[in-house]
Formats: structure tokens, C-alpha cells, sequence
């Protein structure tokens, strides 16, 4: 599958898109409708919103309202009440510390913050077989976490890497991961492993990695999405069950929508719930995805997961 036919698929394009307005809307959800604690424990990704950024759309052309991550602390802010920002790699269109520290900027000066990356960009394994290919993909995801601490965030998410059906080895993976910890502790920036395809889609997997390196750099990134589609909701809960005791972020992610924007695919506050119980005190921090589908509103949908995560708080 090519990029192109690629995106056109995750993005969903044939359903219309919506795009913000220069004011506030009146049906607006936010902070000014939870309270304050509340709206400190959400987040919201770029991801949500990708199709306003020419490096995630079909069309690559620019267009005059694209974002940056310059503006998104802003309109996060105004917009949603939302002043938890997680961006995704690809949404970069510059690299370098002067930009990342513009953004760390632009965050601060509407009183927000970059919580977290996350780190999709090719030409990275952790899990890869060749010693030499491994210590290429450390020193990458290392850029990436200087890139994050530049920007002010206190983690970044890497993939492991691996097929499903490769063999994975805890050592192998772990010691990569472990390397990366060790940077991180010194610059402040935590290694984030999600379950997010390849090794990481198996949870123990994921807990035999933070049990490696076992270091409070070294945490796990639940998301509500990453979970086998047929699986019940008692099998969901048994996969997030191994991994809350070690999260630090949690990608609250929605995936298909009703007609009123009522989430069809799980139960998105039960799992919330779940974290509560079992003693999360972090970030719920909102994504869209699902395979060939993307809400036509993804502002009436994004406002819809904050009001179920708040609500389950």
C-alpha cells in the first residue's frame, strides 16, 4: 500500500472535513464545563486532527489555515479548555532545537504544556536483529527525546518494533530500551512503550520490558484502542489490567462514532474507570483512530471524549 492510498484510508477523506473557525463555537466543551482538577488530568493529541496538517492528508499542498505545532497550544486552549499537548513526530516541519524550544514557548504563553511525543517516523527498530541497525535506531529515538525536552515535554513514546510473528527476545529489546532510559534520565524525558503494534502488541511483552530496565524513566502508555478488536470487555480489562500499574500517559483513543457522536467501539469511561481503581493519577490524554474511518466532526468527537473521560473521573 502506497502513502498516499495509505492515508486516504486512515484518514477516512471521503467523509467531509471540519476545520475551526477564527472564534470559539457556542457548543464549545471544555474547561469552562468540568472543573479544574478534572481538566488537568486531559490531554489531546495533534493526531485528532490530522488532516490539518499537509505531512498527514492526501493532499499535501498547503493550505491557508494548516496547523503547526506552534499554534496548537493555542487552539487546544481556546477551543477545546484543553492545555495538555501531545505531538505527534510527523506533525514537525522543523527539527530543530530553536523550533522545539518555539514551541515549548508558544505552549507556556497560554499557560499550557507539550506532555508527550509521539515517535512514528521510519527508519527505526528496536527490536531489530542487527546489532548495528539497533544502536541506529537508539540514536534516533535519543534525537527525538532531546527534541521533547526541548519542547518541554517529560516523555516521548518509541515503538518497538518487531513483526508479530518474529520471536521476541526481553534482552534484545529491553537493552535498547534500557540505553534510552538512561538518556532520558539525565535530560528529564521519559521512554514511553504503548501497545502499538509489533512486540508491543502483546502486553506481557511490554511488562517483561519495564521489568528489564526497571526504572521510573521506563513506563508504559496504555492505549484504549491497541486491543485485539474481537476481544470482550472482560478480555479488555485484562489486557489494560497488566498495564496500568505502570502507565504514566494513557492515550484515551476514540475510534467509531454515531450519528449524535456516542462511542460505538468500547466503553470508553469503564476503561477510565479502570485506571482510577487501579491507583493511575496521570494523564487521559484524547486520540482519533480507527482503520478507514474519520469523523466528519473531529471537534464535536475530541469534545464528546472529554466529557466521558471527565465524567469518569
Amino acid at each position: 500500500m502506497n502513502r498516499r492510498r495509505f492515508l486516504e484510508q486512515g484518514l477516512g477523506l471521503s467523509a467531509p472535513l471540519f476545520f475551526w473557525g477564527a472564534n470559539r463555537p457556542s457548543d464549545a466543551w471544555g474547561a469552562d464545563d468540568a472543573a479544574p482538577d478534572k481538566m488537568n488530568r486531559i490531554g489531546c493529541t495533534t493526531v485528532c486532527f490530522r488532516p490539518r496538517f499537509p505531512s498527514t492528508r492526501a493532499d499535501a499542498a498547503p493550505q491557508p489555515d494548516d496547523w503547526t505545532p506552534l499554534v496548537v497550544p493555542r487552539v487546544f486552549a481556546e477551543q477545546l479548555g484543553v492545555h495538555n499537548v501531545e505531538l505527534w513526530s510527523r506533525h514537525f516541519p522543523d527539527t530543530s532545537p530553536a523550533y522545539c524550544r518555539r514551541v515549548r514557548a508558544a505552549a507556556e504563553a497560554v499557560g499550557s504544556r507539550i506532555i508527550n511525543i509521539q515517535l512514528d517516523e521510519p527508519g527505526y527498530n528496536l527490536s531489530h536483529a542487527d546489532a548495528a541497525e539497533r544502536t541506529k535506531s537508539v540514536e534516533m529515538v535519543r534525537q527525538w527525546m532531546d527534541r521533547a525536552a526541548a519542547c518541554g515535554a517529560t516523555s516521548l513514546r518509541a515503538n518497538t518494533g518487531g513483526g508479530r510473528a518474529e520471536p521476541f527476545d526481553v534482552n534484545l529489546t529491553g537493552d535498547c530500551f534500557a540505553q534510552l532510559t538512561e538518556h532520558g534520565r539525565k535530560i528529564g524525558v521519559k521512554i514511553l512503550v504503548e501497545n502499538h503494534g509489533g512486540h508491543s502488541s502483546d502486553p506481557d511483552n511490554i511488562v517483561a520490558i519495564l521489568k528489564h530496565v526497571d526504572s521510573p524513566f521506563c513506563r508504559a502508555l496504555p492505549d484504549f484502542g491497541n486491543i485485539p478488536a474481537g476481544f470482550t470487555p472482560q478480555q479488555r480489562k485484562a489486557f489494560l489490567e497488566k498495564l496500568f500499574p505502570y502507565a504514566h500517559l494513557v492515550s484515551a483513543k476514540g475510534m467509531v462514532f454515531d450519528e449524535q457522536y456516542r462511542h460505538l467501539t468500547y466503553d470508553v469511561g469503564a476503561s477510565v474507570e479502570q485506571g482510577e481503581a487501579a491507583g493511575f493519577e496521570g494523564i487521559y490524554s484524547v486520540e482519533l483512530w480507527a482503520p478507514n474511518y474519520y469523523p466528519p466532526d473531529p471537534n464535536r468527537a475530541v469534545k464528546q471524549m472529554i466529557q466521558t473521560i471527565a465524567a469518569s473521573l
